[in-house]
């Protein structure tokens, strides 16, 4: 197998858009970043890089890695009949030792288990399930109504997805948090529930593709919780983005939350593959 360095995200979607596309919520990701890059070369720094394992002139595999986040994997067939080594090797010729694998598990895996034999010791970070929704299933409306978020609600955004943030063990910055809610608002895709005038819940979009749209930064103040506010408004923003034109949405839930993962799948949502996040610890030296 040959594997390409691909200087230019927009290179990358000319040669794997279409099996990206095709692999759905398994690609959304990887799709999504290139998507960003392409509009905004500068999103994570210089520190990029782009690999595509080719099997002739098909793509039989891609790997992305941004800044300090995961070496992000996802292929378009047998995980077996592909070179994950040669992926390690073309990263280490490059100067570039992952902290971090994700992908859906049936890649991710065995991309871990290659880097251990480079001298990597790999254990299980975070489980999750992606899921799509092609219709949406309406849940038993709870008191109030949907609304989009405004200026006015930037400082609860801010402070909302901090907390989800923290909520899924992944604390944030306040700076980012800042970034983020800057980001949701100039792009009109942060909807609040709303009950009795005052917000109880958020969900927003943090990806789109042509066919598709991510909904993530699902929220509900503890105190609020277990009143039906979260599957409200994710199902009224499911709704709109489906009205908008995606042919589908995702969401990534955590497979140790089994209440997330039932009601997402009481408003439509489907399991589409399981992805595992690899931490890798190198030896000092």
């Amino acid at each position: 197998m040959d594997v390409r360095r691909i200087e230019h995200a927009e290179d990358a979607l000319a040669l794997a858009g279409d099996a990206l596309r095709e692999a759905g919520a398994e690609g959304e990701l990887s799709y999504g970043i290139l998507l960003r890059l392409a509009d905004d070369p500068g999103a994570w720094g210089e520190d990029v890089i782009i690999l595509a394992g080719m099997d002739g002139e098909r793509p039989a595999a891609l790997v992305t890695m941004t800044g300090p986040f995961p070496a992000l994997i996802v292929g378009f067939g047998d995980p077996g009949a592909v070179d994950l080594a040669a992926f390690a090797e073309a990263m280490h010729a490059a100067g570039r030792r992952p902290s971090a694998v994700n992908g859906a598990r049936r890649w991710s895996e065995p991309f871990a288990e290659t880097w251990q034999t480079l001298g990597a010791v790999a254990h299980v970070g975070r489980e999750l399930r992606a899921f799509e929704l092609v219709r949406v299933r309406p849940p038993r409306q709870p008191s109030g109504r949907s609304r989009p978020a405004a200026g006015a609600d930037r400082d609860l955004l801010e402070r909302w997805i901090a907390a989800f943030a923290d909520d899924i063990g992944e604390p944030v910055a306040a700076g980012d948090a800042a970034d983020a809610a800057e980001r949701l608002l100039g792009l009109d895709d942060a909807l609040l529930w709303e009950a009795d005038g005052e917000p109880v819940s958020l969900a927003a979009v943090v990806r789109r593709t042509p066919l598709s749209s991510t909904i993530a930064y699902v929220y509900t103040p503890p105190a609020l919780r277990g009143r039906g506010y979260a599957s409200a408004v994710v199902a009224a923003l499911s709704q709109r983005e489906l009205d908008r034109g995606a042919a589908w949405c995702s969401l990534f839930t955590d497979l140790a939350n089994p209440t997330s993962n039932h009601i997402y799948a009481e408003i439509g949502y489907e399991p589409r593959a399981d992805f595992r996040l690899f931490e890798l610890a190198w030896p000092a030296g």
